[in-house]
């Protein structure tokens, strides 16, 4: 079975896009029995690819024109038997396609996007639904609003939660824990979050909640790793309004490689975003053993699969009380130190990968349905 996976999303910096493709491919790579994955990457991108993992170069870069023009042509001359696509699929495809979505938030949170992006989504996803045999979501939570929003049908619908990357386990060596937290500006004592700075990761009130905790007298500082993505202006005026300038660490953009580092050297990760298809920090983070303080909303509260202590997103003196539990319950750190590896073994490259290609065959056997009308 020879696949075309979109992956134009490698090399990019684009967060969890990114960070989803790896691991499809990472999934795929163990299934060279069943599948021959090709990868459909970016012009110009020259990083490495798993085992087993051929590669198509595009040449266009502009999305519109990938899109329309690249990705058909490619297909064409491929002769490939199937195409994954993430998101949007081209309008005209010379093969069966099938399709990965990470979210509803066009529909669920319309106001956290931008507006370019909100629009392009609600114009081009029904289309690729109505093409699509089958789609890839990421969570019990997503097929559900699938159905909510599209009358998708149930029976087209695979779940396929990304894995946990080999490189987030417990036990990392205090040394290194030591080094890679010296190298960004950390001391000790300090609760984490990783992830693209968005109206959706809820930081504001994350900050508000924070404040609070601080003004109780404890003395951690917030670490917020990740990169400035859209509408950040208003994450910044918040942390000044509340005097949290000195309290609080952005560190930007850190390398994949020292984040289990930095997991592991928290007193507490904490990721309270109002919406996730899945939220792979949370699976990250219990995988290295640290203990989580998330939603106990929709997906989050899915992966968090009781190893991960919750709270109302919404609700700023929630989120203060659950972090103030986290960092003071010796008895509850331990607990959730203890059972955190566990639940994110369930997000397995193995368990990925067999979904997957359940998820093809299914696709090649069967007509093209789409979305009710």
């Amino acid at each position: 079975m020879r696949v075309a996976i979109d992956a134009h999303a490698l090399g990019t910096g684009a967060g969890g896009n990114e960070s989803y493709v790896r691991s499809l491919l990472d999934a795929l790579s163990l299934q060279s029995a069943a599948v021959a994955p090709v990868a459909l990457t970016a012009p110009g991108w020259e990083g490495e690819l798993p085992p087993g993992i051929a590669s198509q170069s595009l040449r266009a870069r502009r999305s519109w024109l990938r899109v329309v023009f690249d990705l058909p042509s490619a297909l064409r001359h491929g002769k490939y038997d199937l195409f994954h696509a993430q998101y949007i699929a081209p309008l005209a495809c010379p093969c069966p396609v099938v399709v990965s979505i990470h979210d509803f938030v066009w529909n669920r949170y319309p106001e956290t996007l931008r507006p370019s992006t909100r629009y392009r989504l609600q114009a081009l996803i029904p289309g690729t639904l109505k093409r699509a045999r089958r789609v890839f979501v990421l969570s019990e939570a997503m097929r559900q609003e699938l159905m909510e929003f599209y009358r998708f049908p149930e029976d087209r619908i695979d779940v396929a939660p990304p894995a946990v990357h080999a490189r987030f386990t417990a036990g990392s060596d205090a040394a290194h824990i030591e080094r890679v937290r010296a190298k960004h500006g950390l001391m000790a004592d300090y609760v984490l979050y990783v992830g693209a700075l968005q109206p959706r990761k809820n930081l504001e009130r994350l900050f508000d909640a924070f404040a609070a905790v601080r003004n109780e007298g404890l003395p951690h500082r917030l670490a917020i790793v990740g990169h400035e993505a859209w509408m950040t202006r208003s994450i910044g005026e918040t942390a000044r309004r509340l005097g949290l300038e000195d309290a609080i660490v952005f560190t930007g953009y850190v390398d994949d490689a020292d984040l289990p580092a930095l997991i592991a050297g928290a007193a507490a990760f904490v990721y309270v975003s109002i919406y996730e298809g899945f939220g792979i920090p949370v699976a990250e983070a219990m995988a290295c053993g640290a203990a989580v303080l998330t939603s106990n909303t929709g997906a989050l509260a899915e992966v968090a699969g009781g190893a991960a202590m919750t709270c109302d997103p919404f609700d700023a003196d929630a989120i203060a009380e659950g972090l103030h539990r986290i960092l003071t319950d010796v008895h509850e750190q331990q607990r959730l130190r203890q059972a955190g590896p566990e639940r994110a073994r369930n997000f397995s490259h193995e368990a990925m990968g067999k979904a997957l290609v359940a998820g093809y065959r299914k696709a090649l056997e069967e007509p093209c349905l789409g979305v009710k009308s």
